[in-house]
């Protein structure tokens, strides 16, 4: 088997094989993911390591500058040759971390698949009224989506957002730091959420669910509330286990 290096967030519990240099690196963030655990691997498919779809750990400058809109992601040969829609509020980056403004803004990126797995790494979400996390199944100017949102201090939620509707599918108590990483996987009709590689959350689409959720094939980062909230990593890839 052959192994090159390239750009994919390593988080907890994320089965992907890892450069003997890259390890002390990787062990040393766990749960929080950082720009020195970052790695890849060119492996046959019968490999553990899921299929990267699209990465961006928001730490590279830009045409754009600091707004995320219409910005490439982070290094296109590795992450995907995508680039940033936003469909509600304002996100910019500041020291390579991303923040957004307005309650229920979502910022994507069009990688077709409906079944995914989803991480984001998220920072200062452990504290009442912050609410944010990751999303698959974004259906774009619609803005019908799946929300896995970490709801500080202590909980992380499943929600089916419709415009202006949004509906708790499922909660759970979770332990949220200064840094958590949320996850949430899709494999047809079953979802998972998990926070640092634990899971929180099992969940089964009813058929009006599915029906809802029908041509939703953006991911991305959702958030509600908490001004101090920031993003540091966002991976998808083929659905994998929490």
């Amino acid at each position: 088997m052959s192994i090159r290096r390239a750009l994919l967030v390593i988080a907890a519990g994320t089965a992907i094989a890892v450069p003997a240099a890259l390890t002390a690196a990787s062990a040393s963030s766990l749960g929080g993911v950082t720009s020195k655990s970052l790695a890849a691997v060119n492996a046959p498919a019968s490999n553990l390591a899921p299929a990267v779809l699209t990465c961006d750990d928001f730490s590279r400058a830009a045409a754009t500058g600091s707004a995320l809109a219409s910005r490439p992601v982070q290094l296109p040969a590795n992450c995907g040759a995508f680039t940033w829609t936003l469909h509600r509020g304002t996100w910019s980056i500041t020291s390579g971390q991303l923040r957004a403004a307005t309650s229920n803004a979502t910022a994507t990126i069009a990688t077709g698949q409906t079944n995914i797995s989803a991480q984001a790494t998220v920072l200062n979400a452990n504290g009442s009224s912050r609410i944010a996390g990751v999303a698959i199944n974004h259906t774009g100017a619609t803005r019908i989506y799946l929300a896995a949102a970490l709801s500080g201090p202590g909980t992380v939620q499943l929600r089916l957002v419709n415009g202006g509707t949004i509906t708790t599918l499922a909660s759970a108590t979770a332990t949220i730091g200064a840094t958590a990483v949320v996850r949430i996987t899709r494999n047809g009709t079953a979802i998972t959420v998990s926070v640092n590689g634990t899971t929180r959350i099992s969940f089964t689409l009813s058929a009006t669910q599915v029906t809802t959720l029908a041509g939703g094939t953006r991911v991305g980062l959702y958030w509600n509330s908490g001004s101090t909230i920031r993003f540091s990593n966002l991976l998808a890839t083929q659905p994998a286990s929490p």
